[in-house]
């Protein structure tokens, strides 16, 4: 099972690595494999979890079943208004217009909601998916400047919904492995 961490949470909600682990687990909604997520729960105490509880960060309902764990609003207010900077810092890196190679201008940052909504869940709460993006895509404005090609830019609800960024991956990392090295080789 893989898990992701904020670890920015350990500092805005001052708590301890296991109580992370257990918000984390609370905010991934795709559970499939049970056993895994008993190994990591049955290493958080239940003090940890109470003093959650206690907080208002976790509420604890009663199931026919069994006991099931949500975050609270306030909680889910403050991931979210993460996720929607994550968007905004996107949204202003994301040329407005280009000149269109016939003359034209282009508008590129239509759509806005729609858009909002894609970019949220294509990156979801992950701060590395979103970095990762905002690095391809300054990579990709850095190339269309630099060749000349940058009136033949998707407009960013295109931009997103064909997964755009994946086309300068590759070329970003080669280019990185290549800062690396320079200077390496003897001729």
């Amino acid at each position: 099972m893989i898990l992701e961490l904020d670890t920015s949470l350990l500092e805005t909600l001052n708590i301890s690595i296991n109580q992370l682990v257990f918000i984390s687990l609370v905010l991934n909604e795709n559970q499939n494999n049970y056993q895994d997520i008993l190994k990591l729960l049955s290493r958080v105490k239940e003090e940890e979890i109470q003093e959650l509880i206690q907080r208002n960060i976790i509420i604890k309902a009663y199931l026919n079943n069994g006991v099931s764990y949500k975050l609270s609003d306030d909680i889910i207010n403050s991931i979210k208004q993460k996720q929607d900077s994550m968007f905004d810092e996107f949204y202003e890196t994301f040329p407005v217009y280009v000149i269109r190679p016939d003359g034209t201008k282009g508008f590129l940052r239509a759509n806005v909601n729609k858009c909002r909504k894609e970019y949220n869940r294509i990156v979801g709460k992950s701060r590395s998916m979103h970095e990762h993006i905002i690095k391809c895509l300054q990579y990709e404005l850095d190339d269309k400047i630099r060749t000349g090609k940058l009136g033949y830019m998707k407009t960013m609800w295109k931009w997103l919904t064909q997964h755009e960024w994946e086309c300068y991956e590759e070329q970003l990392q080669i280019n990185n492995q290549e800062e690396y090295s320079y200077g390496t080789d003897i001729l």
